[in-house]
């Protein structure tokens, strides 16, 4: 296998646009943290949300629950994203212009957060595995992850779980750890820059690189 280079690995952060300016000033936080947006639009299974709120981490340091934790995706196009599109599974439906994507480098967020761990798939999973250790980045399919198509086949009956590996960062993540929002339109680039020039930030803004992030 290649050697995996933590620079060159990419978390993601998909949001509603309207959380953006709470985000852009307080950074990312959990729902318990004392920065938190009273006023955070929920944009996935609020179901399961719940569910994950006391979820225990499997592993130690740093320990605790899913609730304690920011989760990243470490590729684009979730199933999450696939049902907020089409509203399946009871998620509420919501256009694709709507989300965004707040991108955070990983060697930067491990400089800046102390506690984190990643999973080699969907966090709340019986099958998945938790790390606290970057030799163990191996054991995510990093082909996997970056990929468009997802649905388990008879050769990968896991594909769907794999596909929505995680990295999870304890409490919360400075705004200074975002170096780039990816949007689907030029009217919501529009809308997310003059957000970043009100604040003087040097974040950039992108609409879907190479059409690889929305369905």
């Amino acid at each position: 296998m290649p050697e995996i280079l933590i620079d060159k690995i990419w978390l993601y952060r998909v949001v509603h646009i309207e959380n953006v300016a709470h985000i852009l000033g307080n950074g990312l936080t959990t729902k318990s943290h004392e920065k938190a947006d009273p006023n955070y639009m929920n944009i996935g299974d609020s179901k399961l949300v719940k569910q994950r709120s006391d979820y225990p981490v499997g592993v130690i340091p740093p320990g605790g629950v899913l609730g304690d934790y920011v989760p990243f995706y470490l590729g684009p196009l979730s199933p999450m994203l696939l049902n907020i599109k089409t509203g399946h599974r009871g998620i509420t439906k919501r256009p694709q212009t709507e989300i965004v994507y707040l991108c955070c480098n990983l060697q930067f967020v491990i400089h800046h957060c102390n506690e984190w761990c990643f999973t080699d798939g969907h966090a709340k999973d019986a099958l998945t595995s938790f790390y606290n250790d970057l030799n163990f980045l191996d054991q995510i399919d990093w082909n996997l992850v970056k990929e468009r198509y997802w649905k388990n086949t008879e050769e990968y009956t896991d594909k769907m779980r794999r596909k929505q590996a995680e990295f999870l960062v304890k409490h919360e993540v400075p705004t200074s750890c975002i170096s780039h929002i990816i949007v689907y339109d030029a009217e919501a680039s529009t809308s997310i820059q003059k957000l970043i020039d009100e604040l003087n930030l040097n974040i950039k803004v992108w609409i879907n690189p190479k059409g690889r992030f929305y369905y």
